[in-house]
């Protein structure tokens, strides 16, 4: 059965706004690995004086079979941050609009 689902997220802890981008490109080659490269769309913001890395879905992702490509991509979410930036911590948040009415 497939769903859709959108996600969000935010990366913290960033050295500087370098280690931002490679965050980034890391980050843009999962999406492409994922075939969604052109459905995420990804920034590096300043807040508090940090840099951080968001980024969203731009419109609801059919994915069929879910409840094994989401754990798997949030396993893989964290090794691509963590490939660019080791002290960094990233969090998917998960949406499921087909549930919202």
């Amino acid at each position: 059965m497939s769903v859709n689902i959108e996600f969000g997220f935010r990366v913290t802890n960033i050295a500087d706004e370098a280690q931002a981008q490679a965050v980034i490109t890391e980050l843009r080659e999962l999406m492409r690995d994922e075939g969604i490269g052109d459905q995420v769309r990804m920034a590096v913001e300043e807040e508090d004086g940090a840099c951080l890395v968001v980024g969203e879905t731009v419109f609801p992702l059919i994915v069929s079979r879910s409840y094994l490509w989401c754990p798997e991509f949030e396993k893989s979410f964290a090794w691509y941050v963590k490939e660019a930036a080791p002290a960094a911590t990233g969090v998917l948040e998960w949406n499921y609009p087909d549930e919202e009415y």
